[in-house]
């Protein structure tokens, strides 16, 4: 099972890299091509596609290769800083896109419940506030890791049956802290989301005339946050169960790649979708260059 989750985890970020770094150019770039998605949410998941192209790069030059064992030493050797650089990979930058996930959650309600005023609500200005505000309290996450705070590494057994190496801080206290941050927050924050698109669900079976364009938005916005409920889904059961019972549900060479994977999921789902979903994304992102 590892080894499958592994190769999959491997295929969904390395055969995703290329996409982000298209899209992210064709967003920048020809932003009024693609000007008939609502500004908010295309802006929105453009600062995805940026916080999972930092979690793609951390994951290719750093987490796979040291798990598979490659370059053993000097990994170990650089464990104190590459603890903390897993730490900001696996929560703020993850909970970045938790963050972006409830923006496009409460966009999508205020396009259903307050269609006249849904406009002024996501002025250009608001939004670009809310993304800063995003942003600063990701950065706000990273300063506590930035000292006295120091990483190491741990053996791990990889997919190949090589031994790896892995990363986490030194201390218990801050390991917890950032996974109560993780779990606690992050969870809660996805359960909100959940329950917006519930809403949104019960919302739209009483209409009768919905615009097309806002249910399309609407459907893409919940793909696109199936991301985060995957991650909630492989971590928050695994770690209530280890904290309140004190049982491991899986091994840890089983969680770890349960955990890549769903990591791996939230990282690739977003650029997927718009392509998929958008036929002027489509059209865009293979000839502008």
């Amino acid at each position: 099972m590892e080894t499958v989750l592994s190769i999959a985890t491997n295929v969904l970020i390395i055969g995703t890299f290329p996409l982000h770094c298209r899209y992210l150019y064709v967003m920048v770039r020809n932003d009024a091509q693609i000007s008939s998605l609502d500004y908010a949410f295309r802006h929105a998941l453009t600062n995805i596609v940026i916080a999972n192209l930092l979690y793609s790069l951390v994951f290719i030059l750093i987490q796979q290769p040291a798990s598979y064992g490659f370059f053993a030493d000097f990994y170990k050797s650089q464990a104190w800083w590459l603890g903390k650089l897993f730490i900001m990979q696996a929560v703020p930058v993850t909970m970045l896109t938790v963050f972006f996930h409830l923006l496009i959650a409460l966009n999508r309600l205020s396009a259903l419940c307050f269609p006249m005023r849904h406009g002024r609500l996501w002025s250009e200005l608001r939004v670009k506030r809310l993304l800063i505000v995003c942003w600063t309290v990701a950065a706000i996450e990273c300063i506590p890791l930035i000292y006295p705070t120091e990483g190491e590494y741990y053996n791990i057994t990889s997919p190949l049956h090589t031994v790896g190496v892995a990363f986490r801080l030194e201390e218990d206290l801050p390991n917890l802290a950032y996974q109560i941050l993780a779990v606690g927050v992050g969870g809660l924050m996805e359960i909100l989301v959940v329950l917006i698109y519930a809403f949104i669900g019960c919302r739209v079976s009483r209409l009768k005339n919905l615009p097309h364009s806002t249910a399309s938005v609407t459907i893409c916005a919940l793909l696109v946050s199936t991301g985060g409920f995957v991650i909630i889904l492989v971590v928050l059961p695994y770690m209530l169960a280890y904290r309140i019972a004190g049982v491991n549900l899986w091994s840890p060479e089983t969680f770890n790649a349960l955990f890549k994977f769903a990591f791996a999921y939230n990282n690739a789902v977003a650029p997927w979708v718009m392509v998929i979903y958008y036929r002027n994304v489509r059209t865009v992102l293979p000839f502008m260059w």
